[in-house]
């Protein structure tokens, strides 16, 4: 990997987090105004993707670019040791990635049984009460499928409880992970006497890395907001860790502060 590959790819690094970076921008502000949530939440996933691509390319010209330093110039243990402990911090967040893969599956299918529920409660409550439809139906007026349909509605609604705050649990382990990994690497390349462009490569990589994380956590916040139909509770929560994030470690300060706008503008969660 030669250093005009790495330039390259530190280039589209650079512009993948400026689109990202606006993309969270533009999500964030159209919380304010429904109606243009699903369009900015279209246009963010496919700038996450892009950015995650992006992301993919300046870890592998990152990685060539230090194995080619590590062979002219053989050095430390530590080296060895600090790559090793990366390794291991992103195979956790691969893991827990698709721990919350299965948690966002598991969520959607107790919502779709229990809006299934809600319906039949709301449909037979009704109808039952008539002797007609009881008769028609061959049950009784002790029938239990009333009461058997409010258990599997309030049952669907704690195990979704359980798998929401699961879900943030994932989320914030996730975050954890990706801080370890992004600190071993840092305490890694400080082994190494690498150039100019390895270093600008690997601020780069962090700050991409970690804007697009945070656009990808408030576009799944907002589908699940959409899908619930209870305002932007989970939208709020990650637009307020993504302002918290972002302060210390991008340079844009009027991306910051159109994030904190954003943020003060929407309602308070309950």
């Amino acid at each position: 990997m030669t250093s005009a590959q790495l330039a390259s790819a530190l280039e589209v690094a650079l512009a993948a987090t400026s689109r990202a970076l606006q993309a969270l921008v533009a999500l964030a502000e159209a919380l304010e105004t429904p109606a243009a949530v699903p369009a900015a939440r279209d246009e963010a996933e496919e700038v996450a993707a892009e950015a995650e691509e992006a992301l993919k390319g300046l870890d592998a010209a990152l990685a060539a670019a230090l194995t080619a330093t590590a062979v002219a110039t053989p050095g430390l243990e530590a080296r060895g040791m600090y790559r090793a402990l990366e390794a291991l911090s992103n195979a956790g967040v691969q893991e827990l990635q698709r721990e919350q893969k299965r948690n966002r599956r598991q969520r959607k299918l107790l919502g779709v049984l229990r809006n299934v529920a809600l319906g039949l409660l709301l449909l037979c409550t009704p109808l039952l009460a008539f002797d007609a439809v009881r008769e028609a139906l061959g049950v009784t007026q002790e029938s239990h499928l009333v009461p058997c349909l409010a258990t599997v509605l309030l049952l669907c609604q704690v195990a979704m409880w359980a798998a929401d705050r699961s879900g943030h649990h994932l989320a914030t382990a996730v975050e954890q992970q990706r801080h370890r990994a992004t600190r071993y690497r840092q305490l890694g390349h400080a082994a190494d006497d690498v150039t100019e462009a390895t270093r600008a490569a690997s601020a780069a990589q962090g700050t991409l890395e970690e804007v697009a994380n945070h656009l990808r956590l408030l576009v799944e916040a907002v589908e699940q907001d959409l899908t619930e139909a209870q305002g932007f509770p989970a939208s709020t929560r990650a637009l307020g860790t993504a302002v918290v994030a972002l302060g210390t470690t991008i340079q844009d300060e009027e991306g910051t502060r159109r994030l904190a706008r954003a943020l003060q503008a929407l309602p308070e969660e309950v």
